[in-house]
């Protein structure tokens, strides 16, 4: 049996998926403030890095009253794109890390028309017409909705209904093609608020650097075949900059007030 075969049963095992088409494989890496603009300006001069362009998108992260997919390592989020008017659900299963890369399933619902309201009526923090388990059956793969079952229990996923956590981003996007894969190195700054009675109360600013490798059609074998590439790529990054290693996602890095 290969390494990539080996691997590929590594992953299967660990990430309780069907198809290894919706492995993300990343790496996540602290930016302190005053060193952003700096690794932006490398990135931006650096020969290969392509600048792809800078976003601005918010997201609503979706947990039960309990913070179930908190405490089980996963996340779930609305997100909103093109000024709010573009609506995607996104899952992201519990993973592990291998030689300072984060492994982890990634699913996403087709674009959620439905939610976008000129009133909202507070579902930014209640469902009132819509449910998780809706637009799994609706508006998903059943590859979305299987592999939350499978991490999460059916009674759970029925259970999320609370969104009070809202993370706003300025993204600085590149890009890196190797071939048959290719690299999307990015430079984010995020801030966190979380809802409560009264109003938003700020949970946390932060920079981050992330590196993910991706591949046409989501080929892992591809994305294998260029894991060297992408090492070498953070090496570099690292070298230049004093950046710390990130253990946490984004809803886990906001939220971890919460498991106190």
């Amino acid at each position: 049996m290969s390494r990539i075969d080996d691997f590929t049963d590594l992953l299967f095992r660990k990430l309780a998926i069907d198809d290894l088409h919706f492995v993300e494989i990343e790496c996540k890496k602290r930016v302190a403030p005053e060193e952003a603009g700096d690794l932006r300006d490398w990135l931006l001069d650096r020969k290969g890095v392509k600048h792809q362009k800078s976003a601005f998108f918010f997201d609503q992260f979706l947990d039960t009253p309990s913070f179930d997919l908190l405490k089980k390592g996963a996340s779930l989020r609305l997100r909103y794109k093109k000024n709010g008017t573009a609506v995607y659900l996104q899952y992201k299963g519990p993973g592990f890390t291998k030689d300072g890369l984060l492994y982890r399933s990634e699913f996403a619902s087709e674009r959620l028309d439905e939610l976008v309201r000129e009133e909202s009526h507070h579902d930014i923090v209640k469902f009132t017409d819509f449910s998780v388990d809706a637009i799994l059956k609706d508006h998903a793969g059943p590859e979305m909705g299987q592999a939350m079952r499978r991490h999460l229990g059916a009674r759970t996923v029925r259970r999320i209904t609370s969104g009070p956590i809202i993370a706003l981003y300025q993204k600085e996007k590149f890009e890196v093609e190797l071939g048959s894969a290719f690299l999307e190195p990015s430079l984010d700054r995020v801030s966190a608020f979380y809802i409560a009675k009264r109003g938003l109360h700020a949970l946390s600013t932060f920079c981050e650097f992330e590196n993910e490798i991706k591949a046409e059609g989501g080929s892992l074998e591809d994305k294998l075949e260029h894991l060297d590439e992408m090492l070498d790529f953070n090496k570099a990054v690292e070298k230049k900059f004093d950046l710390r290693r990130e253990p946490l996602d984004k809803y886990h890095r906001c939220a971890s007030f919460f498991l106190k």
